[in-house]
Order: C-alpha cells, then sequence, then structure tokens
C-alpha cells in the first residue's frame, strides 16, 4: 500500500541533482569551456571518419575541424563535474552484471520450461539511493540487462524504483529479488556514486539482512 493511501504524508525528499550544467549559447562561453569540450569534439571527429569510411590524415583532420565547428556553434551541455574513477569498484561492478546473467538468464530459462504461461511475476517497490540522473540511469539499464526484470518505473519525488521481476513462484523470492536489485544498486553506486549515495545503499542492505524493510 503506498503512503497516500494509508493517509500517511511521504517524507519529503530533495530534488534530484541535475547531470549537466546550463552552457549559454555564446561563442565566449563556448570557448572559455573548450578544454573541457575536447572529448566531444573526438567523438565527433570519430563519427565523421566513420561516415567516410576510411581513416586518413584528411579525413581525420578534417573530423577534429568539423568537430570543433560544432561544438563551437551548437555547444552541448556540461557535466558540472567529473564522474568519480573507481577502477577497481567498476571492475567489480561489472564482473556481478557479468555473472547476474549467467545466473539470471539459467533461473528464467528453469522458470519458463516448468511454467510456461503460467510463470508467476510482480512488481517490486525499492528505494533509490541516487543523487543524479546519470547513477540512475545506469542501475536501470543494468537491470535491464539482467533476464526476467527490468525497471518500470523511477519515482523521484519519493525517491523508490519499481521493477518488474519474473519467477516469484517460491517462497522467499521477492525477498530474494529485492536483495539482487539492492546489491545491484550498491554495486553501481560504489562505482559512480557519491558517499551518501553508498551509505543509504550499505543501510538499505543491512536492514534487509536482519529482516526489516528500509524505505
Amino acid at each position: 500500500m503506498s503512503g497516500d493511501e494509508s493517509g500517511r504524508t511521504p517524507a519529503r525528499v530533495p530534488p534530484p541533482r541535475p547531470d549537466t550544467e546550463s552552457d549559454p549559447m555564446r561563442g565566449g562561453a563556448a570557448v572559455g569551456s573548450l578544454p573541457r569540450r575536447i572529448p566531444q569534439v573526438l567523438a565527433l571527429a570519430v563519427v565523421w571518419v566513420l561516415l567516410w569510411g576510411s581513416l586518413t590524415a584528411t579525413t581525420l583532420v578534417g573530423g577534429l575541424l568539423v568537430g570543433l565547428v560544432v561544438t563551437l556553434l551548437f555547444p552541448l551541455p556540461l557535466l558540472p563535474e567529473r564522474m568519480p574513477v573507481r577502477p577497481v569498484k567498476t571492475l567489480r561492478l561489472a564482473s556481478f552484471v557479468l555473472l547476474d546473467l549467467l545466473v539470471s538468464g539459467i533461473r528464467v530459462s528453469a522458470v519458463t520450461l516448468r511454467h510456461g504461461p503460467r510463470a508467476s511475476a510482480g512488481i517490486i517497490g525499492l528505494p533509490l539511493y541516487a543523487e543524479s540522473d546519470r547513477t540512475a540511469t545506469t542501475i536501470a539499464a543494468a537491470c535491464a540487462l539482467t533476464p526476467g526484470s527490468f525497471v518500470l518505473q523511477i519515482d523521484r519525488r519519493r525517491n523508490r524504483w519499481y521493477v518488474y521481476a519474473l519467477g516469484l513462484h517460491r517462497t522467499g523470492a521477492v525477498a530474494r529479488v529485492r536483495r539482487d536489485m539492492l546489491t545491484l544498486q550498491m554495486r553501481v553506486v560504489e562505482a559512480m556514486g557519491t558517499d551518501a549515495d553508498i551509505r543509504g545503499c550499505r543501510a538499505a542492505l543491512d536492514a534487509l539482512a536482519v529482516g526489516k524493510d528500509h524505505r
């Protein structure tokens, strides 16, 4: 039952922090931020080379010039801060996702073969610990890679996300999915989230471990 249906007033949640900052469409502003736009210029140069289908000095220099002009005339939004660089945590996230792909694939195959169209499924609500849209999007994308589950909705006002999960036949299946999704969120936040996000995820996992629904 949601907070509104039970008569409880949901806790106030601070608005999500945007991942981009406004950049006026002025030449001076674009030139001043040019060092931070080098990755954009390089990405456009790669696209230019791929469109030509050949890697030559002419296409490479032409791609750099086109990328520079496009970036100056049509500057894209800039990230307000650099994403945290945590190689060990990022590798741990990649390993977790790969292992989860294997385990979830086997589990979904078994459920499909045994129950067929009568396979039980449901929607599970989880607390969201991600200050930035970038982190929340990565969590949703990682969940979508897992067979048998995907994110239906991200409620930023209540800091909740809702996952559709397949294979909820056995007792404790909901708790397992909740634990798996919170662990996935923990891995993503450890790799690219803030310290506050990490503390929140750990508190949720600890509460789940002792049988409490941390909200």
